[in-house]
């Protein structure tokens, strides 16, 4: 099956894509659109669902991404759930060509409770869970970690790689894992390295016994990512929000082979971290 191309949009909107002159050129390259937030649930929005069906209604597919959730992210994204129900019983959201990428067991267990039976997929944090990725190396953890996933409905996962194509304990033929029975979504150039639960940019000091009820997000990480340097590091970082990344720069071209003995067959290109 050839690999198919996504590009990731995130928090962007439609029409801010369709503002920049960048839309028909999306359309024309791209098979499916992420959009939503994937590390932070200050930027869930309700419009998102308005965007989906615009995207839809260009004959793409979309997946929808969705953070790690607290008790005000769950709220959000419940409503959200609640008017893709609807929009898909008035016929105007196509669940056969919508994916839920998810943070958070909290996303799935809404997700069932909307009735939203659309394809799960794990994300870049989730993923962790069954597969550990270090020095080069991606190992799934165990066949009964695959198994529980599968159990959930989960076979994709999202990742990222540090700069080529990893080794795996999954690749050979026999891998001790039976048939693994699931595939890949590779992002890129950017690679998340850690994600925290605060915001260094958007949030305001928060003093000891405060509550963060009522503290409100400014979004300034939706204008620019930060560039960050280190005399122990040798590469710069980007902090976009509650996220650090590491872009790698040149040419990224993946071979055929590269990505079938991985198991990817999504790439996703992420125009911004």
């Amino acid at each position: 099956m050839p690999t198919e191309h996504a590009i990731r949009l995130g928090a962007m909107s439609f029409s801010k894509l369709e503002g920049t002159g960048g839309l028909k050129a999306a359309l024309d390259r791209f098979r499916w659109f992420y959009l939503g937030a994937e590390f932070c649930e200050n930027l869930l929005r309700e419009t998102l669902c308005d965007d989906i069906v615009r995207f839809q209604g260009k004959g793409k597919k979309v997946c929808l991404l969705t953070p790690p959730l607290s008790e005000k992210g769950a709220s959000r994204l419940k409503k959200i759930f609640s008017t893709l129900h609807t929009l898909h019983k008035a016929g105007e959201v196509d669940f056969s060509r919508l994916e839920l990428s998810i943070n958070d067991f909290a996303a799935l267990e809404l997700a069932r409770a909307c009735k939203l039976e659309v394809n799960i997929s794990a994300g870049r944090i989730f993923y962790e869970n069954v597969f550990t990725q270090h020095r080069g190396h991606i190992h799934a953890l165990s066949r009964q970690a695959l198994d529980y996933f599968r159990s959930l409905g989960i076979t994709r996962y999202d990742i990222s790689v540090p700069g080529k194509i990893p080794l795996s304990n999954f690749a050979s033929k026999p891998c001790g894992l039976g048939k693994p029975g699931f595939n890949f979504s590779l992002h890129y150039p950017y690679l998340n390295l850690t994600t925290t639960r605060t915001c260094m940019v958007g949030m305001p000091d928060i003093r000891p016994h405060q509550s963060i009820d009522g503290i409100n997000c400014r979004h300034e990480c939706r204008a620019c990512a930060f560039q960050v340097a280190h005399p122990w590091i040798r590469e710069n970082l980007l902090v976009r929000g509650n996220t650090i990344f590491l872009k790698f720069h040149g040419k990224r071209s993946f071979s055929e082979k590269e990505l079938n003995e991985l198991r990817v067959d999504r790439l996703v290109y992420c125009p911004f971290p």
